[in-house]
């Protein structure tokens, strides 16, 4: 695959080593506002370092925080024991756990980078054309606002710094997040952003720098993601605009192989794999590239099953697999056409496209969590291989064993490119990571016109029908608001699942009690099949907002339920919208203090 930036990248690596501190002081060894930019070469290395340092959030099974927190939620889960996310789903997390505080340093030490060219970027305004200035200045404060709307998120209110900070110059109090939101918009203003192209010339930057039409397209989110329907919509309806001929909806095979045995297999990897970097559906990406020095992950590795050496990390939960509709538009529990002993016929293609399920293929070897089966097929050789997925050495840690998580495995990110990369041990691969895609602008606008009281309901439902008949399913025909919201919901669950968006999702969205569905979704078991690879014969309960839960005593055949708990997850009002502020901010910024923590930590 080609990338596009690893030589300005590499040379500004080296610009900035040694430069990461939360809350950005001065740099010792590199370079300072004192000096830094002093040309309009030297602004653009340091842009583009400020996009880099979102690829430098890669922890052991992770690319990007964001990627895996649907395995935070009701939709997916981790391994068994794996690290300590299991804290996260059963409100168990500290100011100490290292994977809640990594996003918190991430979010500054960003904004560190790009403060650090921000400040001097006035000073050399001379230096380049009015039209580069502001490019970017429109780019820095575009992906502060990413990180800060972020910080928001997980963290509610946070100190706003922007700019660098020194060694007397670093503790700032915590700011209402309703006011750094306001800050950041105003920042993402609709001039600065008309001076960015609609999309960066694609042969010479792909997709890692923000056009406009991903800018606006970042700024309706934002307003989506705080309730503020009606900049949402308007927002999104610029980015559509802009998009207009220049982004689109990437075409899916969704053709069904019924068994491994059939020819071929599920694949979306034109679209979430290495080509997917080409197409026309991504907007704006994390950039990752073998050649640059530590700017490669090991996501492929986490996902793939174990037959691939790979360590069957995370997966889709049995009530994400649940909740994908029959191909009548109808859920499994109403469809006439869904049979509970071929589960996976006549089912949503993206059930086949975005997770894998027992019973086909993963980049060309048979998939299966049958104990009973102990060879199965590579079908890019012909040669029967051990399933290491339930027999042999570490196989509790398969999908569906002791430790596993729980029977399924995601196929989302699963690529044939790294089928030989796996089977010779080579576990880091460079798969950009999409931020932004044309679907979920298609999502955000149909939201945006469904919550805001003036909203276009006739537009809402053209931008879920669009996605919809991507992957051939049936349009949605119901034209008012209560329906329309389920079906978006919906639509959110099955297009844009394992891409890091269901933890935000389940705390905005309210259900029929007025509270956020995470406290519905996020209490009580979560479910994975039998070990002993038997068909799951629980009989869900799908409510409007297409959450799944069930009751032991209803299964399909009548007999004793047969899916087991992986694990119980339990969620706190007043506590769990939340993430701690890490325990050494608290302790050493003397502005916010351990009296200010977050509630319930």
């Amino acid at each position: 695959m080609k990338k596009y930036i690893f030589p300005i990248f590499a040379i500004a690596a080296l610009m900035f080593a040694g430069c990461e501190k939360a809350l950005e002081r001065y740099p010792l060894n590199g370079p300072s506002t004192g000096t830094f930019p002093a040309s309009e070469e030297e602004a653009l290395s340091g842009v583009l370092v400020s996009y880099k340092n979102l690829a430098n959030s890669v922890s052991q099974y992770c690319a990007f925080p964001l990627r895996i927190t649907d395995n935070l939620t009701d939709i997916g889960t981790f391994r068994v024991g794996l690290s300590d996310w299991n804290l996260f789903v059963t409100s168990t997390i500290t100011p100490t756990t290292a994977k809640a505080t990594a996003i918190y340093s991430r979010v500054y030490k960003t904004a560190g980078r790009i403060h650090l060219v921000l400040d001097k970027l006035d000073d050399i305004k001379d230096k380049m054309s009015e039209e580069t200035y502001l490019q970017f200045k429109a780019e820095l404060l575009c992906l502060r606002a990413y990180v800060y709307d972020m910080g928001c998120q997980f963290y509610g209110d946070i100190p706003f710094i922007d700019h660098c900070l020194t060694l007397k110059d670093y503790e700032y109090p915590r700011v209402p997040r309703e006011e750094v939101i306001d800050r950041i918009l105003r920042d993402m203003d609709d001039e600065l952003l008309d001076a960015l192209p609609v999309r960066w010339d694609k042969n010479t930057w792909g997709t890692c720098r923000l056009g406009r039409a991903a800018a606006y397209t970042l700024k309706a989110r934002i307003c989506l993601n705080w309730g503020r329907y009606e900049e949402a919509a308007k927002y999104s309806r610029i980015a559509m605009e802009l998009a207009e001929g220049v982004y689109k909806l990437e075409p899916l095979d969704c053709t069904y192989y019924p068994t491994a045995a059939s020819e071929g297999e599920p694949s979306a990897s034109n679209l979430h794999g290495f080509e997917g970097e080409k197409c026309d559906e991504w907007m704006w990406a994390i950039q990752f590239n073998k050649l640059a020095a530590s700017n490669t992950h090991s996501m492929i590795y986490t996902y793939s099953s174990r037959v691939h050496n790979g360590a069957a990390g995370c997966g889709p939960s049995q009530a994400l697999m649940d909740t994908f509709q029959c191909t009548d538009g109808k859920s499994i529990t109403e469809s006439p056409l869904y049979n509970w002993q071929d589960p996976w016929n006549h089912r949503d293609p993206r059930l086949d496209l975005y997770c894998l399920r027992p019973d086909t293929r993963y980049n060309g070897v048979q998939y299966t969590t049958d104990p009973n089966v102990k060879q199965v097929r590579d079908y890019n050789t012909g040669a029967m291989v051990n399933n290491n997925d339930v027999y042999g050495n570490k196989s509790e840690y398969g999908p569906n064993g002791t430790k596993g998580p729980g029977g399924y495995l995601w196929r989302k990110f699963g690529d044939k490119a790294y089928y030989g990369a796996t089977l010779t041990n080579s576990f880091e691969d460079d798969l950009d990571v999409c931020i932004i895609r044309y679907a979920e602008l298609l999502l955000i606008d149909a939201e945006a016109n469904i919550e805001w009281d003036g909203g276009d309901l006739k537009r809402a439902q053209s931008d879920i029908n669009q996605v919809r008949q991507r992957v051939k399913m049936p349009k949605v025909t119901v034209p008012d608001r209560a329906g329309l919201r389920s079906a978006l919901r919906y639509e959110r669950i099955a297009e844009l699942c394992a891409e890091g968006f269901r933890w935000f999702d389940i705390r905005r969205w309210k259900g029929s009690d007025g509270l956020p569905i995470a406290n519905k979704v996020m209490n009580g078991p979560q479910y994975a099949p039998a070990f002993k690879g038997a068909l799951p014969n629980g009989k869900p309960i799908i409510d409007e907002n297409w959450c799944v839960s069930y009751d032991p005593a209803q299964t399909w055949d009548g007999k004793a339920f047969n899916l087991r708990t992986l694990i119980n997850m339990y969620y706190q009002p007043g506590k769990d919208e939340l993430w701690p502020l890490p325990d050494n901010e608290i302790r050493t910024n003397t502005l916010i203090g351990p009296e200010n923590q977050n509630p319930g930590y």
